[in-house]
């Protein structure tokens, strides 16, 4: 049984409206309407105060629905891989002015070069990787 199945019966046991629902954890009807037909999921944090909130523990209320748990696996890939981007493009940065200080100094231009280069080049495949 997928979430939103386990969410419409559980809210319908505790005689609960979709509109008392959204009020208890502040969001509107139709973000309940859309959890209990799988359009959206709603996040940890209220799948916790949800199960709380029915009596039921977090393994009976996520059991079975696979989609829910990969949409969230996914997101926090999503944010892990934005933190890399943003310091690939700090560290670009930092490597930038480290040749303009180092200029006179050829080897190690050259070698700050090489990791500019190799850090550019990580920027632009974690940028693919988000799109």
């Amino acid at each position: 049984m997928i979430i939103g199945e386990q969410l419409r019966k559980a809210r319908l046991a505790a005689g609960m409206s979709q509109e008392e629902l959204a009020e208890f954890m502040a969001v509107s009807r139709q973000t309940v309407s859309n959890w209990e037909n799988a359009r959206s999921y709603p996040d940890i944090e209220r799948v916790m105060r949800l199960a709380e909130r029915y009596h039921l523990s977090l393994d009976e209320l996520l059991r079975g629905d696979q989609q829910m748990v990969k949409s969230w696996l996914d997101a926090a890939n999503v944010a892990r891989t934005g933190k890399l981007l943003a310091a690939m493009l700090g560290l670009n940065l930092l490597l930038t002015l480290a040749i303009v200080v180092t200029s006179q100094i050829v080897w190690l231009a050259a070698g700050l070069l090489l990791l500019l280069v190799g850090c550019i080049g990580m920027a632009f495949f974690l940028m693919i990787k988000l799109i």
